[in-house]
Order: structure tokens, then sequence, then C-alpha cells
């Protein structure tokens, strides 16, 4: 059962936070309740402190001030890497990013089509205190690049999406609608389990605590008639009913 509860778990957390992302304009993306303008970024650039190489990013090409000497125009890239003899090879193309969230403002942008089958991943943290692009490390032909932002970010979704505020409120829903889902079914289950096998009980009595569960209706009205008590009708009616039991009744 310990297992069963794991998948359960790993399967609802990826159903609660993944979020799907749309292309909502040229170089702009948004989830329900998150914006990613990268419209006003035209130009980054990494130095590898080792000499190897340098990486050049071009969010989009709407205002993007290219450079023709490092990766041509033509090719629309994204992603470009120089190496120290001065060549340069195109580690993604523009027009084949594809865009996910990967947790709370955090974005993943990966870039195909490179030369020699390279591609890029971006992974964007948004509404960090300034904006810096970074060569992370590499497994060849993947390139992975880190990049933080200030103002790409918007607390705003497309439109009919919900707000942040309103999914997390839903998602807790959902977490707890489904934990006592899982914790019900467990105790029913493990329950009769130990009761046919330790108990040899058959029928009626497979049911575990049945003698709690019998009294049950009993105990949610003495409590109830305990809470209103101070109600004098409840009390003439708790005097009649439940006598010997009326000790618990406040004077």
């Amino acid at each position: 059962m310990n297992y069963l509860g794991i998948i359960l778990t790993v399967c609802l957390l990826n159903t609660v936070f993944t979020q799907e992302v749309k292309k909502v304009g040229d170089c702009v993306w948004a989830t329900s309740d998150l914006t990613l303008d990268l419209r006003d970024f035209g130009f980054l650039e990494y130095d590898n402190p080792s000499g190897v190489a340098t990486y050049r990013y071009y969010p989009c090409t709407i205002n993007a001030d290219w450079d023709p000497d490092n990766c041509a125009i033509r090719n629309k890239p994204a992603l470009c890497q120089e190496n120290y003899e001065a060549v340069t090879y195109i580690v993604g193309k523009q027009e084949t990013a594809s865009v996910k969230i990967v947790s709370k403002d955090t974005f993943e942008l990966t870039y195909t089509d490179g030369n020699d089958g390279r591609k890029g991943v971006v992974t964007l943290s948004c509404f960090q205190n300034s904006d810096e692009f970074k060569f992370d490390y590499e497994e060849y032909p993947t390139y992975f690049f880190s990049m933080s932002v200030e103002n790409a970010c918007k607390s705003e979704g497309y439109p009919g999406g919900s707000t942040g505020g309103d999914d997390g409120g839903f998602a807790l829903f959902i977490i707890l609608v489904l934990a006592s889902i899982f914790a019900v079914t467990t105790y029913i289950v493990g329950g009769m389990l130990f009761m046919y096998l330790h108990k040899k009980e058959r029928g009626i009595g497979l049911i575990p605590n049945l003698a709690f569960w019998k009294d049950s209706p009993f105990l949610f009205r003495d409590g109830f008639l305990f809470t209103f008590s101070f109600i004098p009708q409840v009390r003439e009616y708790m005097k009649d009913h439940i006598k010997e039991d009326y000790s618990k009744v406040p004077s």
C-alpha cells in the first residue's frame, strides 16, 4: 500500500503543478497566471572563464541587434557558440523554441535544429534583481544555460486564465480530497485484510472497528446535543433521552 501511495502522490503533484504554456505573440508565452515577454531582450553574451567558447543568446528577433560576424541573420539563431578558433556554430534556432514551466516562476526554453544536431536549453527564473545570462554545462549535443530576469515576467496570464491564488487554493483542495480518499481506502482495505487474516472474521465482521461504527450515530448525536446544551429545549431533550449520560451536561 505504501508503494501505491507514493505513485498516487507523484501522479497528483505532476497533475497539479504542470500548467499549459501558450504562445500568445512573437516572443511572448503565458500560463494561466504568468506571462513571459522577451521582446525587450535583444542580445546577451557569456564568455566562458576557461576561454573555450563564447555564447550569445538572441531571445527575440523583433528588436535584436544582430552581429553578422557571429551567427548569420538568415539562419535566425537563438543561441550561438563561438569557439577559441573563432568558429561559430548555431546551437538552436528561434523558430524551434518550445517553452514549459518547470516550477513556480521558472520557465524552460528549448531550442533545436542547431549545427551538427546541437540544441540549447535555457532555464529562465523570473522576478530576479538583475538580468543575467550564463552557460552552465554541456552534454553534447545539448548545451544548458540559465538566465535570471527582472522585468520579463508579469503576474498575469492569458485571457480566460485564473489567478495564481485561485490555482493554488484549488490545487490544495484537490490534494486534500485525494489524500482523504487514499486514507479511507487504505483504512478499509487494510482493516478488512487484518480482520480476515488475523482475526478470522467473516461477513459483516470484516468491517474494521465494527462496534465503533455501530455506535457512531449515537456518538454524533450526543456530541451535537452536548454542543448545543445551552439551549433550554435541547437540555430538556437530553434529560428525557440521555439520562444515563446527563452528568456531562453543564449545570
